[in-house]
């Protein structure tokens, strides 16, 4: 299993429910998320205009894809507390289906994964009992 969680995506004027990857393997040094093209398009970010090109480095090889920096807010709800918000950098990809988050990411938002088999998780200042369990993907 894989740690997922409910999340909504803000551009400007839009708005789009989605349910994200956690990936541990996405490692960056900005607060990036990648998006499909369908999230992409439902967000208003495709096709691509006024953006930067991010080349990501992925088991198939490099790929060119647009990079939105500072367009979107991530918000996690939490049904027990305010949700976590961060503003986000887009990058769209459209080899992928699912919007994945970065390390930096999970980490701004104070996210700590407990066990990946079972899809645990909490928030960094949950109590030290609370399990949070993964979004279906």
């Amino acid at each position: 299993m894989v740690c997922r969680v409910r999340a909504r995506l803000a551009c400007p004027g839009r708005a789009k429910e989605a349910v994200a990857l956690l990936n541990s393997g996405f490692e960056s040094d900005e607060p990036d998320i990648v998006v499909p093209v369908d999230v992409a398009r439902e967000l208003g970010l495709w096709p691509p205009s006024g953006c930067d090109t991010a080349v990501l480095d992925t088991g198939g090889g490099e790929v060119s894809s647009p990079y939105y920096r500072g367009c979107a807010g991530f918000i996690l709800p939490l049904d027990d507390r305010e949700p976590k918000k961060v503003r986000v950098n887009v990058i769209v990809n459209p080899h992928v289906d699912e919007v994945a988050v970065s390390d930096y990411v999970a980490s701004e938002l104070g996210i700590i994964l407990l066990d990946f088999k079972r899809g645990e998780w909490r928030i960094r200042d949950d109590p030290p009992d609370k399990v949070r369990i993964t979004s279906p993907g």
